[in-house]
């Protein structure tokens, strides 16, 4: 991943590196170098010994992936010879040693380090890194020695690759100090990009939020927060335990580092306002098939890596140079932003010939920090003036923006004082004009409460008149319904009375001429006579206890109530209160009750009146119908029950009269609003139903009609 991240730090890796006393030590005769390793896969304590030929063993790198001998067997032996030279012998050496997997480090055949996992079944390659004292106090030939081994896992990024160790020296006083500085270097400077590129994505984050006309905020925000994930990804890269881990990571670095470039080559033809030609759309391209090799296939040879990303460079300068040819003055700022890198790039360039010109001859010494951290702020200048500039130019747009505004408000302000002197005059006219409309209202007002009152007291009226014609309408059903029961009680009463006279008249005659069988078929012909005297009369005292519960004005107290039950009584009580008043009428009856409906909390009076007012009004049409159809018709009624989704019950009154033209049936529930001939309704009757349902039940009473075919009212009353 080095290989991406130097698209950004061009030269960072070697001046951090540059100050470690242990990388002066590799450049010199001592440096443990890669390509001088042999390895051989398997295992033997044999190999360490430094008498071992090791003649035949192949030369192979610490790459994982190029070994692929050991990627196959997990375990090898890697060997290397190496000689102090006179000069060297003086100082103490500690020897460092980075690996990732698990290790034996012999030196001359003697086990100098073991570096294994603290849980034998821990399955995890952790990196780990050691610090080894180094004692070689003779100028001959050595061999050290690495029995290696490590456990794979599945990579999910063709591109992955990992060393399998690093060994090098440092001075034994200064090697601890060096690790800690590398390590919070490295973390510092990680840590750094990844904040600035976070400020940077909130902040254009902010300003298209602010203003989402402008979306070259929103590209950038997110071309940001890629560069920023990117950086974030980097710094826990050190620390991955499985190579699975590492795939992961190095999939999200490289496919953030070429979205980010992508989205700050669209920012650029985004802010310019330039057309997406051609060329853009293959760099595009180029990127997506970059990415996907890497990702599926494997990496890309001979720097072919970068070929994208300098095509997005010289599509930006090519875009830019457009833009400060031929737009205005704020379209020069990209190019500007490019002027400025190139600067700090040369600056750069310099700054690394002179760092290594001292290196070479005096050495950095205590000064490699200072020098490396002012080659970090040219490093920084270069990368990070291209995004910083197209953000200044985004910034510059907003204080345009404000000076345009700023005019505008003082223009706003001279016409504002130009029409004041116009305002006070209509001011003045509007003030006579007030007191002249003052007068009318005040009058109006007194004619508007005197005709209010008039239609108080005629409500009151019409009120009254709808009680009235309901107390008729129940009057009429109850003398229907007792009438029945009394029928039955006066007609079982007289053939008792006969019953009991032929009783007498048997008993009268002498015993021999006395019939037992007759006496006791009279008695038990009175005894059913009785009971059926009882059962009717029971009935007449449920029908008048019914009507007198009926006839109490209702409290609006709510109660537990048998919605079935008191939804068929009315039904009844309805029915039979149409049949009084019209002997001639008849209707079929259908009903339906779900054996699903709760107890509900209603005040059952109330909701009686509405459900009685609903059946009176469907039998009234029903029987108009009747009267005026010249084809076959029979008056229907359904009425049904049903709980919908456990929230809410529904009640349907549907019948098969004439129906409710639709000019008028938005009309239908407006108080004094009646279909009926003069003196036969108020008008209050489904507005009072209307305000009992829905304002003190919470339910909704709802109506649908085809002219012709019949009309459906429904109730809904929630669960509670």
């Amino acid at each position: 991943m080095k290989k991406y991240c130097t698209l950004f730090l061009l030269l960072l890796p070697f001046f951090s590196q540059s100050q470690q006393v242990g990388i002066n030590i590799q450049r010199g005769e001592f440096f443990f170098k890669n390509d001088r390793w042999k390895f051989r896969a398997g295992d033997s304590l044999e190999w360490a010994k430094p008498e071992y030929n090791d003649g035949h063993w192949q030369k192979a790198g610490l790459s994982l992936r190029d070994n692929k001998a050991l990627w196959q067997a997990q375990k090898g032996w890697f060997r290397l010879q190496f000689s102090f030279s006179q000069t060297s012998l003086k100082k103490d050496y500690n020897l460092i040693l980075k690996q990732f997997g698990q290790s034996e480090l012999y030196v001359d055949g003697q086990l100098v380090a073991s570096a294994k996992a603290s849980d034998p079944q821990d399955s995890t390659s952790q990196v780990k890194l050691m610090q080894i004292p180094f004692n070689i106090k003779d100028t001959n030939t050595h061999v050290i020695a690495l029995r290696y081994s490590f456990r794979s896992s599945p990579l999910y990024y063709a591109s992955t690759d990992q060393e399998a160790f690093k060994i090098w020296l440092e001075p034994s006083h200064q090697s601890m100090i060096n690790q800690l500085v590398n390590t919070a270097w490295n973390a510092g400077v990680g840590s750094m990009l990844a904040g600035l590129f976070g400020i940077l994505s909130l902040l254009h984050f902010l300003f298209f939020r602010a203003n989402p006309n402008q979306r070259v905020h929103l590209i950038l925000a997110f071309a940001t927060f890629c560069f920023t994930i990117m950086f974030a990804l980097s710094i826990i890269d050190g620390f991955t335990g499985t190579l699975t881990q590492k795939s992961l990571l190095d999939a999200g670095q490289v496919l953030n580092i070429h979205l980010g470039f992508g989205l700050l080559l669209a920012a650029v033809y985004t802010y310019l306002k330039r057309r997406h030609g051609w060329f853009f759309y293959l760099i595009i391209v180029l990127l997506a098939v970059s990415f996907g090799h890497q990702c599926f296939i494997g990496p890309l040879q001979n720097g072919q890596f970068s070929v994208p990303f300098l095509l997005v460079l010289i599509d930006y300068i090519r875009v830019s140079w457009l833009g400060k040819r031929h737009g205005g003055t704020n379209d020069k700022l990209p190019w500007n932003s490019l002027r400025f890198s190139f600067f700090a790039l040369l600056m750069l360039i310099l700054a690394g010939i002179i760092m290594g010109a001292i290196e070479s001859f005096i050495g950095l010494g205590d000064n490699a920090f200072i020098l490396a951290f002012v080659v970090l702020i040219f490093v920084f200048a270069v990368f990070l003036g291209i995004p910083v500039g197209l953000s200044l130019s985004l910034v510059q747009d907003y204080t345009h923006t404000y000076k345009s505004m700023r005019l505008n408000l003082e223009e706003v302000q001279k016409l504002s004082a130009k029409t004041l002197a116009q305002e006070q005059e209509k001011q003045q006219i509007l003030a006579t004009q007030n007191e002249t409309l003052e007068r009318q209202v005040s009058e109006r007002t007194a004619e508007l409460n005197q005709s209010l009152e008039t239609l108080k007291a005629t409500q009151a009226q019409l009120i009254q008149k709808e009680k009235m014609a309901s107390l008729g309408e129940l009057t009429a059903g109850v003398a229907h319904e007792i009438q029945n029961p009394l029928n039955f009680v006066n007609n079982f009463s007289e053939v008792s009375v006969e019953l009991l006279d032929e009783l007498l008249e048997e008993r009268e005659k002498a015993p021999e001429q006395q019939d037992l069988e007759l006496e006791k078929e009279i008695f038990s012909d009175l005894r059913r006579n009785l009971q059926k005297i009882t059962h009717h009369g029971q009935r007449a005292g449920s029908i008048v206890r019914s009507m007198l519960a009926h006839s109490r004005t209702s409290s609006g107290q709510m109660e537990p109530t048998n919605l079935n039950a008191l939804t068929d009584e009315y039904l009844r009580l309805a029915y039979h209160g149409q049949r009084a008043a019209q002997p001639s009428f008849n209707c079929q009856l259908i009903t339906d009750f779900s054996s699903d409906i709760p107890t509900l909390t209603l005040a059952a009076q109330d909701m009686g009146r509405v459900l009685l007012n609903l059946y009176t009004n469907a039998f009234y049409a029903l029987h108009q119908k009747q009267q005026t159809t010249a084809v076959p018709y029979e008056p229907t009624l359904w009425v049904s029950t049903a709980v919908k989704e456990g929230k809410s019950v529904e009640i349907r009154i549907r019948d098969n009269g004439p129906g409710i033209p639709e000019a008028i049936l938005q009309k239908v529930f407006q108080p004094f609003f009646t279909t009926k001939p003069t003196g036969e309704g108020t008008g209050l009757g489904l507005s009072l139903s209307y305000d009992i349902v829905t304002k003190a039940h919470q339910g909704s009473l709802e109506v649908t009609s085809t002219e012709g075919e019949g009309t459906e009212f429904v109730i809904t009353l929630p669960v509670k």
